[in-house]
């Protein structure tokens, strides 16, 4: 028992001691940064706008807008954390977008169910395609997929040389709507956390971490790299695929390229979030925050010049490129705090566990 000056025995508050320990064990979590960045844009956001902006109408349309971007995040998580890159996940998502809306009116035999299920099976295959010529052929996979977005961007093309069609007021009114007063597009999301959280306890995905973390070792302990790439990529295509879908049903039509930004979008999210480029470290959870924190901080500089500053400042009025470059700016910023804090954590948590091994070893 440890002693104050005077040789009596200190009052150790434990519900400190447990509250410290807990906060320093989620600073070495790859989640650390990603929920404190997403933080500072609310209140940020509270701050201009006050309790309006957690008014329903106001959260609906975060959700609803800010979703594409969240599943097609989480599905550049899952090929990030095995050391991999995927360029194509955004016109993939034009392509969903564009073959559920315009084959169904350039066909009318084929019903509307049938071409979003068609559209979704492309995407998987897509992925699964991508997989076999990073896993088993060996092309590196920024050039692998950076081919197939071009291959994909052309069949878009061929759909749909440009924005037009429709979709049913049903469906896009289901995705916008809200069930008790919980937007649709958040009970999709929290559907696909819960089913990810039963699916990160398999093996499978454990040797996805472990490709990304060292490959070569990997390989040794007897575990197919090249398949456990395309499970990989297959996983990724499947949420691509739901990407689409929502993608549509938030467009209310078609357009064959626009989703091409979000890939870019979608990579800077997940390392905003707290995954690392280099594979091996990350989880779903890092590219929700990552793909929120964008969202939010377009939410924040839309309103800072539209209305925050027009109301302080009378008569304030600038180009729209200062909006765009305040947003880029703030979202560079936390990229580099993001990258920072994560390798930094990552090379602790390493530290730890090797000197772990030390003393287990000595034992």
């Amino acid at each position: 028992m440890s002693r104050n000056t005077r040789g009596e025995p200190k009052q150790v508050n434990i519900g400190t001691v447990d509250l410290r320990s807990t906060f320093q064990t989620f600073k070495r979590a790859p989640e650390y940064m990603g929920t404190i960045l997403i933080l500072a844009i609310m209140v940020l956001n509270v701050a201009m706008q006050g309790l309006s902006f957690f008014a329903p109408y106001s959260m609906q349309t975060i959700f609803s807008t800010a979703m594409p971007l969240v599943i097609l995040t989480m599905a550049q998580v899952m090929v990030l954390v095995s050391g991999n890159i995927d360029i194509s996940t955004g016109i993939t998502m034009s392509f969903v977008n564009v073959f559920a809306v315009m084959m169904p009116q350039n066909f009318p035999w084929l019903p509307l169910w049938a071409a979003y299920a068609i559209a979704f099976l492309v995407a998987v295959l897509v992925g699964v395609t991508n997989g076999v010529l990073v896993g088993y052929v060996r092309i590196p996979a920024m050039l692998a997929t950076f081919g197939m977005a071009f291959i994909i961007r052309g069949v878009n093309l061929l759909i749909s040389d440009r924005p037009q069609g429709h979709v049913p007021r049903e469906l896009y009114r289901i995705y916008q709507g809200n069930v008790l007063g919980i937007p649709n597009s958040l009970l999709l999301l929290v559907v696909l956390v819960l089913v990810w959280n039963v699916m990160k306890r398999r093996p499978e995905i454990k040797e996805i971490y472990a490709l990304g973390g060292d490959e070569k070792a990997t390989y040794l302990t007897g575990i197919s790299t090249a398949r456990t790439t395309v499970r990989a990529f297959a996983i990724s295509g499947v949420f691509v695929g739901i990407a689409g879908i929502t993608w549509t049903l938030m467009l209310a039509s078609s357009n064959p390229i626009n989703g091409d930004i979000k890939t870019l979008q979608s990579i800077a999210a997940a390392l905003i979030g707290g995954v690392l480029i280099t594979g091996g470290w990350g989880t779903m959870i890092c590219g929700i925050l990552g793909a929120f924190f964008m969202t939010l901080v377009n939410n924040t500089t839309s309103y800072m010049f539209t209305q925050f500053l027009p109301n302080l400042i009378p008569g304030f009025s600038v180009s729209t490129y200062y909006q765009d470059f305040t947003a880029q700016a703030i979202t560079m910023l936390g990229l580099v705090l993001a990258i920072v804090a994560n390798d930094k954590a990552k090379t602790t948590v390493k530290s730890a566990a090797g000197i772990h091994s030390k003393v287990r070893e000595a034992e």
